[in-house]
Order: structure tokens, then C-alpha cells, then sequence
């Protein structure tokens, strides 16, 4: 693909890089991708390798960084520390030392350590636990996602705005950290949001727990059907959720609840279901494509990748992908070098744009302020069974955080 005209000089303007310049004979600036590319996860981690890849072709179409093309070295990671630690550790061995990728918290948890003495930097693109920037800030890693409070909180302040009505909450999530964590971020949100927006009080019923994995559901939605709570937050993920939100259709789980704020299943549970969809199931999107079609690389993003893999429905993933390899061909711009000290340096602060607007990495924690998207589905008498009916985009800027790096972080309203 190349690139002509206002998009092809725009794209090379954000580089720096002058459309006449042709590229450099040194090596390809090699990015090392770690994720999950086989297993369960790979449904996350194929999308967001291919995001990536797209970035890479667009800059390099454009004349490259700097005039080195970009060269993207993919690992599987199999969604497992050890084996990421493994992958990262032959990367860096390859002279590699530019990372990202890195879906699961775990896999970014397990890294980490390896980065300053191995002087590299870890770009996570979708591990969204609190810590990683937090009682776990480690100052060669980047999260270009939104964390664990900006998303429930800001869920939170949806399910105020479009659901005032609703006063009685409960929740549905695995009984593991991540779970906890966003059940408590989401809680935080609801006290905030329905006494400030909807001007009322909101009950929180006790949760349901659920293990990875299960296959059976009957005995939480028996306890869900029985609730007194008129909403439910989800958080349980992939097959999972499919199998959940599949089983209680069944129990007639829509008319039980006006709504399901769901966490982290952007376009999988509609997908899997089909004509066996819900309505009124609100999901987080990472990205949500038709919210940033008015934008430069949001409108060239959706089309190359609909070109690339005939699939009209990207999830947000795939942007997570894209914007990281922007995020080191801009720093690497700035700071006149691929070295490892002078990109964190330049990523430090920097603000840069992406599919999904402007985002800037905090200079105190690394954690990158972002758009917050959200979007809900219809159900349709079609052959595809839904389609989607609202999309909301939080400022990432409106539900952020303090800064904190080395500490726990702190709700207001819990």
C-alpha cells in the first residue's frame, strides 16, 4: 500500500519525516510483539498483532522513521508469565529491545522485571490491572490502554447517565484479583456517579463468584434471577461470558435486569451468540471503530484492516496493536535514536495521536490518558441477530486517577 496525497503526507508529517526521503541503508528499527498467538487467548492477541502490523506498513509506505523502515518480531507468549518471560528473553538476546503486546496482567507482571536489566522497555496494550502503574510501577513499562479504575469507573458513570432509573446493583465476575479489583473500581463509580448524576442513592447487592472455565453457570444465575438488583456488572470473559450470557437467556436474564454493564467482551459475546443476543448489554471496547470514523487514522486504520482480513468488526484490540508501534516510531522521531535510554525518555510525557484520538503518557506512572469507549447493542431480526445501538467515549482525562507509582491506589467512594 502506499500512501498519496493529504493522508500520505499527514501520516509522514506526525513522523517527521520528509516525503522525499528515501530510506536509510541501516537496519530495520525491530519491535518485538509478545502475545498470545495460539490458545484460548489467541482471539485477542492475533487481532492486535495484526494492528500492529498495519502501523508498520502505513510508516514505512510513508518513508519509515527517521528512514528506517519498521520491522515487527512477533512472539507467542501462550497468554503464561513463564512462557512470555522465555520469549522476552529471547527477543532481547536478538538484540531487541523495544517490546509490547503483553494482553494479560500476568504476562506484564512476569516481564517486568526483566526490563531495566535488560535495558528494555515493555509497552502493555491491554493488561488493565491497577498495579501495573501503581505498587508495581516499574519506570521501563508503559501501559498505552486504559487501567482497571478509568474503565469501571467511567462504566459506572454510563450506567448513571443512560440508566438513572436503575438503584440496585450486583455483580458477576471471577474470584480472582482482577475480578475483585474491578467489581471494587466499579462500586467506587456507582456511589459517585448516581448521587452526582442521578441525583439518588444506589444499593449494592453482594456479588456472585465464578471460576475460569466453568462450563455451567445454572447455580450463579439461580442466585442472579433471585437478587433484588435491577442491574448486573459482568466481568467474566471470552467463552466464558459467551457461556454465561448464552445460559441466561435461558433464565430470561434481559427481563430480569434493565441492564448488563459488561467489562472487557466488546464484539466476541455478539459474535458468538448471534440471534441468541440480549439487549440492553453494554460493553467496554478497547476501540470502538465507528466512534473515530471523522478521524485521519481512525477512518485509514478501519479500512486497511478491513482490506487486510475482510472483517467488518474489528475489536479494540486491534488499535491496542497500532498505537503502540506509533507510540515508538514518535518517540524514536523525537529522540533521534532507537537506544533504549533516550525512547523512554521520550516517551515520558508524550502526547501523540492514534486511531483513537489524542493520548499522552503521564510522565509520573507511564499510564496513558485515553478515550473511554463504550457501546451497546440492539437486537435485530437479521441474519446477524444485533447491531449496534449507542456509543458513548468517556475522556480518559474526566475518570483518571492520581498519580501514584509504588503505591496502592486509592478509591474515593468504596
Amino acid at each position: 500500500m502506499i500512501l498519496t496525497g493529504v493522508a500520505g503526507a499527514s501520516l509522514l508529517a506526525g513522523l517527521g519525516v520528509p516525503l522525499s526521503r528515501a530510506f536509510a541503508q541501516g537496519e530495520p528499527l525491530k519491535l518485538g510483539f509478545i502475545g498470545p498467538l495460539s490458545g484460548a487467548q489467541e482471539i485477542f492477541g492475533a487481532p492486535m498483532l495484526v494492528g500492529a502490523q498495519i502501523a508498520a506498513d502505513q510508516i514505512n509506505a510513508a518513508g519509515g522513521v527517521n528512514g528506517r523502515k519498521i520491522e515487527i518480531v512477533a512472539r507467542d507468549d501462550k497468554a503464561a508469565g513463564p512462557e512470555a518471560v522465555k520469549q522476552a528473553q529471547g527477543l532481547v538476546g536478538e538484540g531487541v529491545h523495544l517490546l509490547f503486546g503483553a494482553v494479560q496482567t500476568a504476562v506484564a507482571l512476569a516481564i517486568g522485571p526483566l526490563l531495566q536489566p535488560s535495558n528494555a522497555i515493555l509497552i502493555s496494550c491491554a493488561a488493565i490491572a491497577d498495579s501495573l502503574t501503581h505498587e508495581n510501577f516499574n519506570p521501563h513499562y508503559f501501559r498505552i490502554s486504559d487501567n482497571s479504575y478509568m474503565r469501571y469507573r467511567a462504566l459506572a458513570r454510563v450506567m448513571a447517565e443512560k440508566h438513572p432509573e436503575i438503584s440496585k446493583w450486583t455483580g458477576i465476575f471471577p474470584d480472582a484479583a482482577y475480578g475483585h479489583q474491578s467489581w471494587d473500581g466499579f462500586v467506587d463509580g456507582l456511589k459517585e456517579y448516581y448521587s452526582s448524576l442521578a441525583k439518588k442513592d444506589v444499593e449494592i447487592i453482594e456479588p456472585v463468584l465464578t471460576k475460569f472455565g466453568a462450563t455451567d453457570f445454572k447455580p450463579q444465575l439461580t442466585t442472579l434471577m433471585r437478587s433484588p438488583a435491577e442491574g448486573l456488572f459482568n466481568n467474566t470473559n471470552g467463552a466464558d461470558a459467551v457461556t454465561l450470557i448464552a445460559q441466561g437467556a435461558n433464565f430470561g436474564l434481559s427481563r430480569k435486569f434493565k441492564a448488563i454493564a459488561d467489562g472487557a467482551n466488546e464484539f466476541n459475546v455478539p459474535k458468538a451468540l448471534g440471534k441468541r443476543m440480549i439487549p440492553n448489554f453494554w460493553t467496554a471496547m478497547h476501540w470502538y471503530y465507528g466512534g473515530y470514523q471523522d478521524t485521519e487514522m481512525g477512518k485509514k486504520l478501519y479500512e486497511d484492516y478491513v482490506a487486510k482480513t475482510g472483517d467488518k468488526l474489528p475489536i479494540g484490540y486491534v488499535e491496542q496493536g497500532h498505537a503502540a508501534v506509533y507510540a515508538y516510531a514518535n518517540a524514536i522521531r523525537a529522540a533521534g535514536s532507537a537506544e533504549t535510554a533516550a525512547v523512554l525518555k521520550a516517551l515520558e510525557g508524550m502526547s501523540f495521536d492514534t486511531a483513537k484520538g489524542r493520548r499522552t503518557f503521564r510522565r509520573e506512572d507511564h499510564q496513558a490518558i485515553l478515550d473511554v469507549n463504550f457501546i451497546t447493542f440492539d437486537v435485530k431480526d437479521t441474519e446477524q441477530g444485533w447491531e449496534v445501538s449507542d456509543f458513548v467515549r468517556i475522556p480518559g482525562a474526566d475518570v483518571i486517577e492520581p498519580p501514584t507509582p509504588g503505591k496502592e491506589i486509592q478509591f474515593r467512594f468504596k
